[in-house]
């Protein structure tokens, strides 16, 4: 005899049977909506993960340049004599600040800024004629090495403007970046060396 108190089962105990499911069209509807649903959000999802991973290893590639920059520069200066080493860290940081998402990679409206920076007077065609040539892979957007590759092909001979000596200055595309910069916040200014 245990602790417990046992009963005998009197009566056998209430079984449930659960009732035969038919499928209606409505539940059908439901099932193939919800289908398309995800489909439509793999599609969509696909280019942003595909996006993160790009931008993850193009971080990984800059964290090397900074590291490795004499040899980053040697290897480049193989590439394109015209440019010195001060144009390719003038380059670099120039990439960083038309990086308007921060993902160290430029979409062709932040190519397009960094070209009326450098004041090149090519079409829009001819602008996004080279931007595909260079974006094989059809991600819309372009790395460093991309980038260095597309001036070059643009042939401008120093990449960036050196800063003025005077406060006078009428160029309104220089003016926007010197505004933008002024606006960042100061954490972000850090982090992109402009302090």
């Amino acid at each position: 005899m245990g602790s417990f108190l046992t009963f005998p089962l009197m009566t056998a105990p209430d079984c449930y049977e659960l009732p035969s499911y038919e499928e209606s069209s409505e539940d059908e509807e439901e099932a193939d909506l919800a289908s398309e649903l995800h489909k439509a959000n793999q599609r969509f999802c696909k280019s942003i993960v595909q996006e993160g991973m790009r931008s993850r290893n193009e971080q990984a590639n800059f964290d090397g340049y900074r590291h490795n920059w004499s040899e980053v520069v040697d290897e480049m200066k193989k590439k394109y004599p015209q440019w010195t080493p001060r144009d390719f860290l003038n380059l670099r940081h120039q990439f960083k600040v038309f990086d308007s998402n921060d993902i160290y990679l430029l979409d062709f409206n932040d190519f397009n800024k960094a070209l009326d920076y450098n004041q090149d007077n090519s079409s829009p065609e001819q602008r996004r004629a080279m931007f595909d040539s260079v974006d094989t892979h059809h991600y819309n957007s372009i790395n460093f090495e991309e980038y260095l590759q597309l001036l070059n092909n643009f042939n401008i001979g120093t990449p960036i403007p050196r800063a003025p000596k005077t406060e006078a200055i009428k160029d309104p595309v220089c003016l926007d970046i010197i505004s933008d910069v002024n606006k960042a916040d100061p954490f972000i200014g850090m982090c992109h060396g402009l302090f």
